[in-house]
Parts: C-alpha cells; structure tokens; sequence
C-alpha cells in the first residue's frame, strides 16, 4: 500500500506508533535512536517483570517492521549522517521533547521533505516550552477531570494515552503530506499536539462549556435522573459489565426488557417491570412517575449483575435486545471469538526469543493484509546495513564513526 514510501522516524515514544502504522501499511521505516537507545526501551511492561533494553513489551508492540540505527544527534558527524539520510527517505517523524524543542532545527532538509513533528503543546502556543509528560499533557487535555470518584482526585489512564493518541495523529498528518505532495510535488511540515490530540477522546467536554453551559461536573460513572445515580457500570460475578438505562420510544423498550428479565430472576418487584420506561421521564414530570421506582430498578439491576457472570450478561444482551456488554480485561481481549474470527491476531517472535499471540492489525482491507513481516529491531541491528547502502560508507568508515560515539 505504501511501498514506495520511506520513512525516517526520530524515535520517543510519541512518535512509536505513527511508525507503526506507516510502516504495517507497507512503508521503509526506519527508526533512529541514539546509542544508549530510545526512551521508548524503557517503557514498561517488560518480558518477565525483568528491564532490559531487549525486554521492552511495548518498544516491542510499537516498533514491529520497522528497521533501526543509532545515531548521535548531538554531534557534528550524526547531524551530516541524519541530513545525508533524509535526503534518500520522502518522510521524517520526530518528536519536539519537553521543552519545544527539536534536535532536527539545525538541519535543512529537501523541499520535498515531509517532516512532521509531535510536540506536547501547540510549538506556536503560549505553553510551547512547557516541561512535559504524558500525565502534564493528559490532565491539560481536560479527559481525567471526568473520571473517578467524588471524594477522590481524577482517574488517570493506565497506559500513555496522550502519547498514543499523538502518535496515531501523526500517521494521519505524514498520510496527507503524502497525498498533498503526490499533488503538487512539494514537502510539508506538519505540526501535531499531543494535548490537542488527547483533547480530541473528551471532546464533548470542550463544547460543553464553550456553548455556554454551565461546566460538566464528574458523574462517578453515572448519570443523575431526579436524583439518582444511574450507573452505567455494574459489578458482575466475575467482573464489571456495561449495562445502560434508556428512556424515550426506543432506549425505553430495552429498559423495559432489562426490567422484565430481573423480575423474571427474582431481583425485583414485577411491578417495576410493567412501569411504562418509554414515557418515564414525562410521566415524572406529570407526577404519575416516582424517582423512588427508578432506584428500585437500579438496585435490582445491581443485584441482577451481580449474580451473573460477563458471559451470561453478554449472551442475555444479545437474546433480549439489550444495551449490555461485558468489561473486557486483557485477557478477555485474548480469548474472545469474534476477535479472532476476524484475524486481528497474529504469532509474533519476542527479541528475547518467545513466540506469543498479538494484536497485530488495526484495520483489514479488502486489497492489503497487514502482516509482521520483521520483529522490533534490536539496537543498532541494521546501522551498518543501512549505511553501507543508503549512505556508500565503508565498514572501515562505519567503525570509525562507532569509535567517535557518532553511532
């Protein structure tokens, strides 16, 4: 699909998956780090709870297809070794660090260059020098303000969501430059946040007070209904599950089903199940409604759940026309059907010589299967490949560059 695109990443961990997508849909990527490796090495998990180089799970995740070398962007010699590349690749990722700031700036590239740079804020912004992290940069998007308790401070992700949703940006901006070069012949610069690409998961949340409602406030997971606390989470036998409460002709018919089959279970009173859902909200207005049967309805769903396993509440959902699924941990990720019905996963090899199942695809196309067709890369695993090929040097000229600390 891309296979006459090439591709120099610059690596950090902002730029990983841009490179892993480039490079799944076909590109030459190529991944620069310096000599004592990418921060990206460094990133938990790692094989065996054991740190290492090597055992990085996610620079494994993130940096399959990919080939990699090590240069010195700080010296004289890996700065002419960066420029001489780029002029033989069409596209250069890089990430702008905490401060702004580029080691790539001093370089000047080809007019046909697509160079595109993530950076924690907008680098023409007010808080383009800031001191940044992927948990700075998540709480600037405003998402963690959502999430949590009442009494408690925010929930943070448990993964670098900033970083992964710049990254995943940054495949896109590269996308278009190409697109936009093919038709003009000419190179871009493209610029992404990585708060604005965080933003973009709370999006609503922006609007809201911009539209000039009063500021969302924290919900703990639910939402208030002449107030009672509706969750949208339930405790389940072995687990959590999602099950939504609707009202109105269409989400009040599904309530109406829900509540029928907790009746049926014995978890409330039949009562509750032959309440018209479907004109709850008017009828609680009118008077003809009590928020008193809504609470009933959610301690018997919570009841309900709770002696229901996450496959039984899957399977009811499906049976019965239900807004209910199950809350996935990763292990229900590897073992769940459809998921691998559909081939999203594949047998890749581990650097530390482990074979293990993956998700390897994040799109199927009717005319192109993404594929491992190489493991991450070892550090420094193709320098002398690449630049005996790429760049003419010979090994007498690689090793003295090694030597130097260039590579």
């Amino acid at each position: 699909m891309l296979d006459d695109a090439r591709v120099l990443e610059v690596s950090a961990p902002e730029t990983m998956l841009a490179g892993r997508m480039l490079a799944d849909l076909g590109a030459d990527v190529v991944v620069i780090e310096p000599p004592a490796g990418s921060p990206g090495r460094r990133l938990a998990p790692f094989l065996g709870d054991i740190p290492g180089i090597e055992r990085s799970l996610t620079w494994q995740a993130l940096n399959y297809n990919k080939r990699g070398v090590t240069i010195e962007l700080s010296s004289v010699d890996g700065k002419a070794l960066m420029r001489d590349l780029a002029t033989r690749f069409d596209v250069v990722i890089e990430a702008a660090g905490g401060v702004g700031r580029s080691p790539l700036d001093s370089i000047e590239f080809s007019p046909r260059t697509i160079r595109c740079t993530v950076a924690p804020f907008v680098r023409t912004g007010p808080k383009r020098e800031y001191a940044a992290t992927d948990f700075t940069v998540m709480a600037a998007s405003g998402a963690p303000a959502m999430t949590g308790d009442l009494d408690r401070p925010p929930l943070f992700f448990p993964v670098p969501q900033a970083m992964m949703e710049a990254g995943a940006d940054a495949a896109i901006a590269t996308l278009a430059g190409l697109i936009a070069r093919d038709r003009d012949g000419v190179g871009q610069r493209a610029g992404v946040s990585a708060r604005i690409a965080a933003m973009m998961s709370a999006f609503g949340l922006a609007l809201v007070p911009g539209s000039g409602n009063a500021d969302s406030k924290r919900t703990q997971g639910a939402m208030v209904v002449a107030g009672v606390q509706v969750p949208s989470v339930y405790e389940c036998a072995d687990g959590f599950a999602l099950i939504t409460i609707g009202f109105g002709p269409v989400f009040g018919q599904m309530t109406q089903r829900l509540a029928k089959w907790a009746a049926e279970e014995g978890r409330m009173d039949r009562r509750i199940a032959e309440t018209s859902w479907s004109s709850f909200v008017s009828d609680l207005m009118a008077g003809k409604a009590s928020p008193q049967d809504l609470q009933v309805l959610v301690d018997g769903l919570k009841s309900l759940a709770r002696s229901k396993s996450k496959a039984e509440i899957a399977e009811a959902s499906r049976r019965l026309g239900l807004l209910a699924a199950p809350v996935m941990n990763m292990k229900d990720v590897a073992d769940y059907e459809q998921y691998r019905e559909r081939g999203l996963f594949a047998r890749v090899s581990l650097n530390a010589g482990r074979e293990i199942d993956a998700p390897v695809r994040f799109a199927q196309f009717s005319n192109y299967s993404i594929e491992i067709k190489r493991p991450a890369p070892k550090l420094s695993e193709h320098s002398a490949e690449i630049f005996e090929a790429e760049l003419g040097l010979s090994k007498a000229e690689i090793q003295a560059l090694f030597v130097a600390g260039a590579i």
